[in-house]
């Protein structure tokens, strides 16, 4: 990235520390140190202040960069969204293993009182995928923020001038009420499964 490399003669040209340039525009000094070792990359937001502060463009701040950030985009973006179907692949499997093992004709559990041994079965099974599932659904999320995912997104509509919001591709911002229905729907089942066991191991 560029950035790093502008951001350092621009400062210098105005005789500005690290510390004095994170109070001109509100982030602290370990996030300017941040975006001069490329560890990570400033919003859109901070590059509107900064463009302010330099008398310069975003277009000159970033040149060189939006490059870089539509391929990484291209290449990691797909990889998250495939991680993504993977998670809720694996919910969706658990969900079916639960209410299989619920629905078989099986005996009395010798684990568990009160219960058959499918119930016991589609409960474990029930909660090792819903477990596997928020495992994947973590590594989504680090890649996201290892990758700057969302900030590379934003800075590359604002520079084609599009709509930020509109090109953000991501399935919670495109179907937001089927996301948080899904969501629900998890938490809702997952709580049920463990009142359900809770109520037939002590209250029968």
């Amino acid at each position: 990235m560029e950035l790093k490399e502008s951001l350092k003669e621009h400062r210098a040209r105005l005789g500005l520390s690290q510390e004095e340039l994170a109070e001109r525009i509100f982030v602290s000094r370990q996030t300017i140190s941040n975006w001069e070792t490329d560890r990570t990359y400033p919003d859109v937001q901070s590059l509107l202040l900064l463009s302010e502060l330099f008398e310069t463009s975003i277009d000159e701040l970033v040149k060189g960069d939006v490059a870089t950030m539509e391929k990484t985009i291209k290449e990691t973006w797909k990889t998250m969204q495939n991680w993504a179907l993977a998670a809720w692949g694996l919910v969706a499997v658990g969900f079916i293993c639960l209410i299989v093992g619920f629905l078989l004709p099986t005996g009395p559990s010798s684990l568990a009182a009160n219960c058959t041994e499918g119930e016991v079965l589609g409960i474990v099974l029930f909660v090792a995928f819903w477990v596997m599932g928020l495992i994947v659904i973590n590594k989504v999320e680090v890649m996201k923020k290892q990758n700057d995912l969302v900030t590379y997104r934003e800075i590359v509509a604002f520079s084609k001038g599009e709509d930020i919001e509109a090109d953000e591709q991501a399935f919670s911002r495109r179907h937001p009420a089927l996301s948080n229905g899904l969501k629900l729907s998890v938490s809702a089942i997952s709580g049920f499964v463990v009142m359900y066991v809770v109520m037939k191991m002590f209250v029968g």
